[in-house]
């Protein structure tokens, strides 16, 4: 299932998703669990993903625009 394809009042965070390799992802990330996202008027965004929910490190992954995730895979 993608991201677009979950109702609208459906929360994201916790959800596994799998972070395609043309994310600009510095950690390199291939999957992580949404933790919160953050997104500016210019457009600029990205998300905060953990390798595990019950850890405290969060990993960001940018994006020009937050859109630009809603054809990513949830797992």
């Amino acid at each position: 299932m993608k991201i677009r394809d979950i109702p609208p009042t459906e929360n994201l965070g916790g959800k596994l998703i799998k972070i395609p390799p043309e994310a600009d992802n510095p950690y390199k990330l291939d999957m992580g669990y949404w933790f919160s996202q953050w997104g500016y008027p210019d457009g600029k965004a990205g998300i905060w993903f953990k390798k595990d929910m019950n850890e405290k490190q969060i990993y960001p992954v940018f994006l020009d625009n937050l859109k630009d995730c809603l054809d990513w895979e949830i797992i």
